[in-house]
């Protein structure tokens, strides 16, 4: 006999150890159903506490489109949790509960639109176990029209459980049922499968078709009146000339020419200041470059160059171009002070009203993105968050083209190829905004003309935007004297060179670095082949010079040269670094869990 007892209690023992605080004695859902497919959900749980806690957390999971509002309870209560779930903290931390206490819990779910193809339907989690049982379990469902009985599935257990809850239909659309009770870790899951249609949604696809349209075009009217008014540019007189504007170094010129500083317009300093003699360049094995200081620039010049010729020559007189990083200097002192040169006073590029013009039309273009969306997304929400980082990346790759093109002195196959990219953008912000509504359901055709206006809306406003940039006094004066001076090194003839050289004989090293940042370097060198081979005294090298070719290849080893040791910043070390289906349109099989809402509640 104590042998058995000694047995039952090793059984018993562990049960003892592992059984819940509390059960359910009683539970009754009672959820209406809108005709705009909202769960409004009252809950009454019955609890029996073992032993004294302060009371539950009901923890409603919140997966998909799925949210929750509109929480109450008849006591002390607070709602917290994240954008997967909602959890509700009924009780005080003040008071202790035992025995049987009753919870009354109502709240309100909204699952989004019903993106079934061919129906509706209703599918709801009610509630999960934990470790606790629940006992006395009704339920009804208020539909807001008549159903189908054939089409009501109700089934409870552990999840995938088939087993299926007896129930009936009043008034032709109330689902009632009970159960006498399930276990620890189960579920009840209500599905009904409707006709397509039976839902309700508003559609404000016309109102919002017609604002966006209407909007748009206000904006395209108001945009070409700008640009008409402060966004076209005379075209500049072009002045001939033979030489660089007075005053101005490549760097200068470089800049100006396309509104940016490049490598190319750093390293034509180099070929600069060897002609006006106050460095040499050596060349040795395998394009290895030495540049020697031979004096110090003139007090005239402007502190970028100064900037620059220090830090080449920082560690003395003799700069290996190789070893040689200065691309600190480039960014904290040479460059800063070339843009503000060209930004302000009477240096500035740009006419100061229509610059400021020009930036309150492109940021207004984010505000427009913004409404865009909001028009698209009056019916779904989901869609109009999408569309709307769908525009954001049209508005950010078509900002940067349209930047490039306007900040540059672009010929005609620029402006095409730029174009074209624009293009390229728009349609594929097209596709993907017609992806997008394919995945998302939405068919009406409202809402993909909408989004064809705009897509392309977008595109054509944001280049009027960017077109609104009209070139300063200072600007034209300069543009069309440099324009002059290009297209003279651009098509003068063997005649006319032979004139100059004969004048001059060092002309072909004074326009050498000028051509270089005019993007004619190569073009202008071929140009003096067999006019005279007189070397670069400035320059030494491994080879007889029988080519002026020699200069332009020299360029480029040293472009290449600058880029990869001069102009590259430090190498830094690089950072180190569950969801539920509906059931299908077939049928139901009974399976226990993964509809909408559920989820149980803990003791605290």
């Amino acid at each position: 006999m104590k042998r058995l007892a000694a047995s039952l209690l090793l059984i018993l023992l562990p049960l003892a150890l592992f059984a819940a605080d509390y059960d359910i004695v009683r539970a009754d859902f009672e959820v209406t159903v809108t005709e705009n497919r909202q769960y409004l959900i009252h809950e009454t749980l019955v609890y029996d506490f073992h032993t004294p806690l302060h009371g539950i957390v009901r923890e409603i999971p919140l997966s998909g489109d799925l949210s929750i509002a509109n929480i109450h309870v008849g006591e002390d209560f607070s709602v917290s949790g994240s954008g997967s779930f909602a959890s509700v903290r009924i009780g005080s931390e003040d008071e202790l509960v035992e025995g049987v206490h009753e919870y009354d819990i109502s709240y309100t779910l909204d699952p989004g639109r019903d993106r079934n193809a061919g129906y509706d339907e209703v599918h709801l989690d009610l509630f999960s176990t934990f470790d606790e049982t629940m006992d006395n379990i009704s339920f009804s469902v208020a539909m807001p029209k008549d159903i189908d009985a054939g089409k009501v599935w109700v089934s409870y257990g552990p999840y995938g459980s088939t087993e299926r809850a007896e129930t009936h239909i009043n008034d032709g659309r109330i689902v009632v049922g009970k159960i006498g009770s399930i276990g620890p870790e189960s579920g009840i899951t209500v599905r009904i499968e409707l006709s397509d249609g039976y839902f309700y949604w508003s559609d404000h696809s016309a109102a919002a078709f017609g604002a966006a349209v209407v909007l748009t075009l206000i904006l395209l009217i108001v945009y070409v009146i700008l640009y008409r008014r402060h966004g076209r540019d005379e075209n500049p007189v072009i002045v001939p000339t033979f030489s660089a504007p007075d005053g101005l170094s490549p760097l200068d010129i470089g800049y100006l020419f396309d509104s940016r500083d490049e490598t190319k317009d750093y390293v034509s300093m180099i070929y600069y200041w060897a002609d006006g003699g106050y460095l040499t360049i050596e060349e040795g094995d395998e394009g290895h470059f030495t540049l020697h200081r031979i004096k110090d620039l003139p007090a005239g010049a402007r502190d970028y160059e100064r900037n620059l010729f220090d830090a080449i020559f920082r560690q003395g007189d003799d700069a290996d171009l190789d070893s040689l990083n200065i691309y600190s200097d480039l960014e904290q002192n040479v460059k800063p002070l070339l843009l503000r040169r060209y930004s302000r006073g009477e240096c500035d590029l740009y006419d100061a009203k229509s610059r400021k013009i020009s930036c309150v039309c492109v940021t207004a273009l984010v505000a427009y993105a913004v409404l865009m969306s909001v028009a698209v997304a009056v019916n779904d929400l989901r869609f109009g968050l999408f569309a709307f980082f769908v525009l954001a990346m049209q508005y950010v790759f078509s900002s940067m083209i349209l930047w490039s093109l306007n900040r540059k002195l672009s010929n005609r196959r620029q402006y095409i190829t730029g174009t074209f990219f624009i293009i390229v953008i728009t349609l594929a912000s097209l596709l993907l905004i017609n992806g997008i509504c394919t995945s998302a359901g939405i068919s009406r055709g409202l809402v993909r003309i909408m989004s064809v206006v705009i897509v392309c809306g977008l595109s054509v406003l944001a280049a009027l935007a960017f077109s609104i940039s009209r070139r300063s006094a200072y600007a034209q004066e300069i543009l069309g004297r440099i324009l002059g001076y290009r297209d003279f090194l651009e098509n003068v003839e063997a005649d006319k060179l032979r004139t100059l050289v004969r004048e001059d004989p060092q002309y072909f090293y004074h326009n050498l670095a000028y051509a270089i940042v005019l993007d004619l370097g190569d073009d202008w060198v071929g140009k003096f082949d067999g006019i005279f081979t007189q070397p670069a005294s400035w320059y030494a090298g491994p080879a007889d010079i029988v080519s002026f070719h020699i200069y332009s290849s020299m360029a480029r080893r040293m472009n290449r040269c600058f880029v990869n040791t001069v102009a590259a910043p430090p190498q830094s070390a690089a950072g180190s670094r569950f969801g539920s289906t509906s059931g299908s349109h077939s049928g139901f099989s009974g399976f226990s869990g993964s509809g909408a809402g559920g989820g149980g509640a803990r003791g605290w």
